[in-house]
């Protein structure tokens, strides 16, 4: 999946030299945490959030008439870490993390085209995780070799289950992997049965939204 799938296109932004409190006024009424800071081309100068315009305005003293106006260049996180619509969504979550950041700016061209959150993540990831609620999760330790994860999914077929997911991830045993599936249209009693009897792994739970098996 690539973040154009995921990321909000269009989205609502402000100039650097806007006003503040307009901005977060727009965060208010609009219900949203995020404002990419764009400029007259266009491109992406900095991020202003809601939590920053809230900071600013609550310590910034009135500005006067004589004075100088507060502006959103004054409060904006720059610069800014974005990312391209065609990379994958994955890409997007790792620069997330890595730079302890909730959004990216979607820029294309060098033109801002939408904005990528945590949430818009995370939504997905529990689609791909299995987040369906007539699934039934089993996790089972297979041999790192070919043919094992073949094994089990065909007894998974045998049962006439359909397989909506599956992640493979290491084990401590190096010459292991852990494999998660998300079966539908089969039992937790007769998957339970049925992947225990597989010769040479090993069945470490069965859950569905009824609880453990």
């Amino acid at each position: 999946m690539l973040v154009r799938d995921v990321m909000t296109a269009n989205p609502i932004c402000v100039r650097p030299d806007g006003d503040p409190r307009a901005a977060l006024g727009l965060c208010k009424s609009a219900r949203i945490r995020r404002l990419p800071v764009v400029d007259a081309g266009g491109q992406v100068v900095g991020i202003a959030t809601r939590a920053m315009l809230e900071q600013f305005l609550a310590a910034a003293p009135p500005p006067s008439v004589q004075a100088r106006q507060h502006a959103i260049n004054q409060v904006m996180h720059a610069p800014v870490v974005t990312v391209a619509p065609d990379e994958p969504m994955e890409e997007a979550a790792r620069r997330m993390v890595a730079h302890k950041i909730g959004s990216l700016p979607v820029v294309a061209d060098g033109r801002l085209v939408g904005i990528v959150t945590e949430t818009d993540i995370f939504r997905q990831f529990v689609e791909i995780l299995g987040g369906q609620s007539s699934a039934v999760r089993v996790t089972v330790v297979v041999p790192d070799v070919p043919g094992s994860l073949a094994r089990v999914v065909n007894v998974v077929a045998g049962l006439r289950g359909n397989v909506r997911s599956a992640i493979i991830l290491p084990c401590e045993d190096t010459d292991c992997r852990a494999v998660t599936l998300w079966v539908e249209d089969a039992t937790q009693a007769a998957l339970t049965e049925a992947l225990s009897g597989v010769q040479g792994t090993r069945l470490t739970s069965v859950w569905s939204s009824g609880g453990p098996a």
